[in-house]
């Protein structure tokens, strides 16, 4: 497995739970708004039992999140391996993931205790914001795969201007209520550190106009979360 290192600990990266988070090295996205794109490549390569070892020393926690880069880019037997090594720990696990390997998702769903998927834009937009011309294809089937498992899971977006507005978030949110969903996350955009230059020259939108798209989107979901300084459900 290819991993960048690992968090000991997060108050904020499985909800309701302190965790580990474990950075995995590669992703088949250049979203240009990633402030991780240096595990894009690099890290070093390890077995799934030396980071188990590690975290299995980590008496502080009750879980551990699997982040990146894309962690579903590694192999599936590893992951696998992993997941059951941390389960036998007694600790729960998390997966973030851009759900770009729906085939990989639906052997490891059962096994997982949350999933956090991207959702990026509107589908006309994806292939542009991911460099993948297939991406928005494979996130349905990945979100179908979800809302099929059972698994607690949430959908979310950072919100950049540019690449999603007011009218491209309700329309999402409608895409997700058609899917079945529950739980749409609007996330704070920061723009020191991005990928592309040029998106550190965006200003982001202010707290105000997350609430007041989340407000609308919650007429049609279930649970809609605000992640702007702070997490505030509505």
């Amino acid at each position: 497995m290819r991993y960048g290192g690992i968090l000991d600990l997060s108050t904020v990266d499985f909800p309701k739970k302190l965790c580990a988070v474990v950075f995995f090295v590669g992703c088949p996205f250049r979203c240009p708004y990633c402030q991780n794109y240096r595990l894009v490549e690099g890290g070093v390569e390890v077995k799934p039992e030396e980071i188990a070892k590690k975290l299995r020393e980590n008496y502080l926690i009750e879980g551990v999140c699997f982040t990146g880069g894309e962690p579903l880019l590694q192999k599936l037997d590893e992951l696998a391996k992993l997941i059951e090594l941390l389960k036998d720990y007694g600790l729960a696990v998390k997966l973030d993931t851009n759900g770009y390997y729906p085939e990989k998702l639906i052997n490891l769903v059962d096994r997982l205790d949350y999933v956090a998927m991207d959702f990026k834009t509107v589908p006309e937009k994806y292939a542009e914001v991911t460099g993948k011309k297939d991406s928005y294809d494979k996130f349905l089937k990945s979100l179908k795969i979800l809302v099929d498992s059972g698994v607690d899971f949430e959908i979310r977006t950072t919100v950049v201007p540019t690449i999603t507005n007011e009218s491209d978030l309700i329309r999402m949110g409608e895409i997700l209520v058609s899917y079945g969903v529950e739980k749409f996350v609007l996330q704070q955009f920061r723009n020191e550190d991005v990928y592309d230059p040029k998106f550190r020259e965006v200003t982001p939108y202010p707290r105000e106009f997350y609430f007041k798209v989340g407000k609308k989107l919650k007429e049609i979901l279930k649970e809609v979360i605000v992640r702007f300084e702070g997490e505030h459900v509505l």
